[in-house]
């Protein structure tokens, strides 16, 4: 059984290592012929997103703040410890280059993250 298994295994790899040879080959007689890349493949321009704003200690407190958060509910709604927050707002620490641009989208539509932290009633709680 495991013989089958193995032959199969091989069969695929060989498989994929002659598409993937028939693919550069192509390519590269594509090349050569100077026709387009775009003319005989799909061609994507992907652009990533610009680095995210600097936060130092000022900045972080005034999101929070924007918010009208604690340090301690802003942390909970960032994902982060208390700890870490609070270091950020003391400049010890700078959040990390994710932290940031979790910071960006909270900037950008501060209004959807304030509601993410309205307090309950006793019945939204049950």
């Amino acid at each position: 059984m495991k013989s089958k298994q193995i032959k199969r295994r091989r069969a695929a790899r060989k498989s994929v290592g002659a598409r993937l040879v028939s693919a550069l080959t192509d390519l590269r007689d594509t090349l050569k012929s100077g026709i387009p890349l775009h003319e005989k493949f799909t061609v994507r321009t992907v652009h990533a997103p610009a680095e995210p704003a600097r936060y130092d200690a000022s900045a972080v407190s005034a999101t929070r703040k924007r918010l009208g958060a604690s340090q301690a509910i802003f942390a909970q709604l960032i994902g982060v410890s208390t700890v870490l927050e609070q270091s950020w707002e003391q400049g010890v620490r700078g959040p990390s280059k994710l932290a940031r641009r979790l910071l960006d989208e909270i900037n950008r539509d501060p209004e959807h993250w304030r509601s993410k932290i309205e307090p309950r009633t006793e019945v939204d709680a049950a």
